[in-house]
């Protein structure tokens, strides 16, 4: 009695044996090639261009400057005369300054004396109050002004200033235009009347 045995049977292992077949040619391939098969990668050189760069020597021009000739010296000339009688001495005649001709100088202005320094102080003969301005009477303002005045020979106030006003900006006007019209007893010194700086305090007060 025979028996088949089962990998005797070729039409069966046909599809398998091809597989592998197919593989082990596929293997031996690319073993052949990472063998003797080597891929150069080279790189590829231009070509090399060179800058040349022309130098052209210029040559240097100098410009002359004409130098200007100093002016030749000129020499004097000398003339001949004849001689002639020169005195070495030069007489100068005297002369008389005229002193009865001689202008005086114009007398100076009256000196201003100050009030302490006199005989006889002015005393006051004529007061004159000041206007109260409307401005500081409708701000209800009060205030002060000291006023300096230069009395004259006749004892009336020549010069007006303000020298202190509280506040200020109120009532400085009133006050010149009041002192202004102020009249003086003459001050006199040594029996003469002189002129003299005078203080007058102006206050302005509500009723």
């Amino acid at each position: 009695m025979r028996y088949r045995d089962p990998k005797a049977d070729l039409p069966s292992q046909w599809g398998t044996n091809l597989k592998r077949g197919i593989i082990i040619s596929l293997a031996g391939l690319l073993l052949i090639a990472l063998t003797f098969i080597s891929i150069e990668i080279g790189t590829i050189e231009g070509p090399e261009y060179q800058q040349i760069i022309q130098i052209e020597e210029i040559e240097e021009t100098r410009q002359q400057i004409q130098k200007e000739e100093p002016p030749k010296p000129k020499i004097a000339e000398v003339i001949a005369t004849e001689d002639e009688d020169i005195p070495d001495t030069v007489t100068i005649a005297e002369t008389d300054l005229v002193t009865d001709s001689f202008i005086p100088p114009p007398p100076m202005e009256d000196e201003i004396v100050d009030f302490f320094a006199l005989e006889a102080p002015p005393k006051p003969v004529k007061e004159v109050r000041p206007r109260y301005p409307q401005l500081a009477e409708r701000a209800q303002v009060e205030g002060v002004v000291l006023v300096q005045v230069v009395i004259g020979l006749d004892g009336k106030v020549e010069h007006a200033e303000v020298i202190q006003a509280r506040p200020e900006g109120f009532f400085e006007e009133a006050a010149l235009d009041a002192a202004r019209q102020w009249e003086f007893t003459p001050a006199k010194q040594r029996d003469k009347p002189v002129r003299v700086r005078y203080q007058i305090p102006l206050r302005f007060e509500l009723r």
